[in-house]
């Protein structure tokens, strides 16, 4: 048994240059592999900032443009602006704000006419 334990390898001392060569090479490529690690994370960070930022601002380009036309559609409306004074694109743009405008009344008139058909025969059975 004395003879199997003599052949171990022997135990390094921490105390040694070497050793302290070792550990620095190793904490050295370590911090580097965390680094790099840390750069990409930025970087993907950095990236989806950038897509939320785009998609902000097209969404308020998108609430800038109806506020503008609700504008016009109201300036019309009371008598501040006319036809005539308005541009092709305007007068386009207010005519399709109101088929739009249209369209969601009628869909909601339905609707309304539908609750109350089906509320009139819940009271004939009733």
């Amino acid at each position: 048994m004395k003879n199997s334990e003599e052949k171990h390898l022997i135990d390094v001392k921490e105390e040694s240059i070497f050793h302290k060569i070792k550990i620095f090479f190793i904490n050295l490529f370590k911090k580097q592999e965390k680094d790099s690690g840390v750069e990409e994370r930025i970087r993907s960070v950095v990236s989806n900032d950038r897509q939320k930022d785009n998609f902000i601002n097209s969404v308020k380009k998108v609430e800038d443009e109806e506020t503008k036309l609700l504008k016009l559609q109201k300036q019309y409306r009371n008598g501040e602006i006319k036809e005539e004074d308005m541009t092709s694109k305007q007068v386009k743009a207010l005519c399709d704000l109101y088929d739009k405008q249209i369209a969601e009344l009628e869909k909601s008139n339905a609707m309304r006419k539908q609750k109350l058909l089906e509320y009139r025969k819940n009271m004939k059975t009733a």
